[in-house]
């Protein structure tokens, strides 16, 4: 098992770097001055070359890139925004839990509500609790995030004044401000949650093993949740990490809408501003996240299928390799 993790560990350093160059190649090529967008378009030649020295992007592509790498990777810094001024890495302290709570918050309500629907929808094939389960996906999967978001704004910020609409509070009296932005973007990964725990249900419903379980009086309650839902997992598992990523996405357009102080509005700020140390930062900050979170996916991946265990099992591979022999 220390093998399986180690090994998704070290595949982490080539696509956090890839990442990293990627990013930072293209905000190289993207059209723009920073130099003018920070002086103002009345600025002088004079003002904008020195301001381009300053910025170092006087210098060529490689050098900068090389010393982009240096900086992050072996000194840990991060630099400061352009237009701010204010150190990164203080704003990415303050504004990466917010977007974490809110991604992770809107996972846990995708799948704790798409999986009992996909159950439901699997013990009752074509019945219209299997109809009306799978029209509720097709519903989440088809709707915009930010039309929902908006939706609900006004039903319950505005005419009921139950929640919140923008901003967000302090503390832990601060997560009633998470909860129209969570609902506002869980739709999607919710009915692809539905739709695969179906699936995977069904398949694993018509196996033999389940047969036999019910012929041996076993309640079918105990063999929905203790015999099929455990294999049944294993993809929804998988899926769980690639959701994971489509809510960090989307928390980008989640915080715009709601005012939330996150990783969306800092990166989406720069972007208009060519803040470049600010987007590369913020960036590779969420594909580290990412990557951390599908590690985590991946062992939790190992510890329900056995055959990655015995894959990386010390003595296994001999084992294996004896019995081929004979």
């Amino acid at each position: 098992m220390g093998r399986y993790i180690l090994k998704r560990i070290l595949w982490m350093i080539p696509i956090i770097l890839g990442v990293t160059v990627l990013v930072f190649t293209m905000m190289t090529i993207c059209p723009g001055d920073p130099a003018t967008i920070i002086l103002g378009s009345l600025a002088t030649e004079e003002s904008l070359a020195a301001k381009r020295v300053e910025l170092g992007l006087d210098q060529p592509y490689l050098t900068r890139l090389v010393k982009y790498l240096s900086d992050v990777y072996l000194h840990f810094n991060l630099g400061s925004s352009w237009i701010s001024k204010i150190s990164i890495v203080s704003e990415l302290k303050v504004r990466l839990p917010r977007t974490l709570v809110l991604s992770l918050f809107t996972t846990a309500l995708s799948f704790g509500l798409g999986i009992p629907f996909g159950i439901s929808a699997a013990k009752n094939q074509g019945k219209w609790q299997d109809s009306l389960c799978m029209v509720i996906a097709m519903i989440g999967s088809s709707m915009p995030n930010f039309w929902l978001a908006m939706m609900l704004v006004l039903l319950f910020a505005v005419k009921l004044k139950w929640l919140p609409a923008l901003g967000i509070g302090a503390g832990l009296a601060g997560l009633k401000y998470y909860i129209l932005p969570a609902f506002s973007n869980f739709a999607t990964g919710m009915a692809s949650a539905a739709r695969q725990t179906r699936s995977s249900m069904l398949d694993v419903i018509r196996s033999d093993y389940i047969t036999t379980a019910r012929a041996k009086g076993v309640p079918e309650k105990s063999v929905i949740n203790k015999h099929a839902l455990k294999n049944a997992l294993i993809p929804i598992v998988t899926l769980m990490g690639t959701a994971f990523g489509n809510m960090l996405g989307g928390a980008l357009i989640i915080e715009t809408i709601f005012s939330i102080p996150g990783m969306g509005t800092y990166v989406i700020g720069a972007v208009g501003n060519r803040d470049y140390p600010v987007v590369q930062a913020g960036t590779i900050f969420l594909a580290i996240v990412f990557s951390i979170f599908m590690l985590l996916v991946d062992i939790v991946y190992a510890m329900i299928d056995p055959r990655i265990k015995a894959l990386y099992t010390a003595g296994s591979k001999k084992k294996v390799k004896k019995e081929a022999k004979a």
